[in-house]
């Protein structure tokens, strides 16, 4: 019976890679990976093994649905995101930031951290009871960065290609703290 769904689930996985990656996904894929110059990251950590496992599209849903439990995360996302005219797109952006922050050169990743970092600065607002927030908050991007992790992490350990011991897990963690 694998052998029957093998042919379905390739074709699924493609046709969900391609929209999560985007119509330009071959240019740029091709800067991430043929740009040269030093790297975070190598093949052998972690950080590889779990973000380029298909087990991340389990893992990101799960992250979005615990980051939309803060109000002020929610209020921030529905407020200036588009997410709500522009859903694919908006997950193009954040599949290309951790693509990019993950395998891409230093350069090239600190250059992406610094852009996220500046439309962080300008999202501002209050919450449906009213309390202000800034996206630049510290806590509240703690909230969203351990919702992400967690929720990918667990879902490489549950549904990933290979497994991921416990010293591996933490070196994951550890490294998705860099910078």
């Amino acid at each position: 019976m694998t052998d029957l769904l093998r042919p379905a689930q390739r074709a699924l996985g493609h046709a969900l890679r391609s929209r999560v990656a985007g119509p330009e996904a071959e240019q740029k894929n091709a800067v991430i990976w043929g740009t040269p110059g030093p790297r975070w990251f190598t093949a052998a950590d972690p950080v590889w093994q779990v973000h380029g496992d298909a087990s991340m599209f389990a893992g990101g849903v799960t992250a979005l649905l615990l980051q939309s439990l803060h109000p002020q995360a929610m209020a921030g996302v529905a407020g200036h995101s588009g997410f709500k005219s522009d859903p694919w797109g908006r997950l193009q952006r954040t599949s290309h930031y951790i693509a990019v922050t993950t395998y891409a050169t230093i350069d090239d990743a600190t250059a992406m951290i610094e852009r996220v970092r500046s439309v962080h600065e300008r999202v501002r607002g209050k919450d449906h009871r009213g309390r202000p927030y800034r996206a630049s908050d510290p806590r509240l991007l703690l909230w969203v960065h351990a919702a992400e992790i967690d929720s990918f992490l667990r879902a490489y350990r549950a549904y990933g290609a290979a497994g991921i011991d416990d010293a591996d897990a933490d070196r994951y963690v550890a490294q998705t703290a860099v910078p």
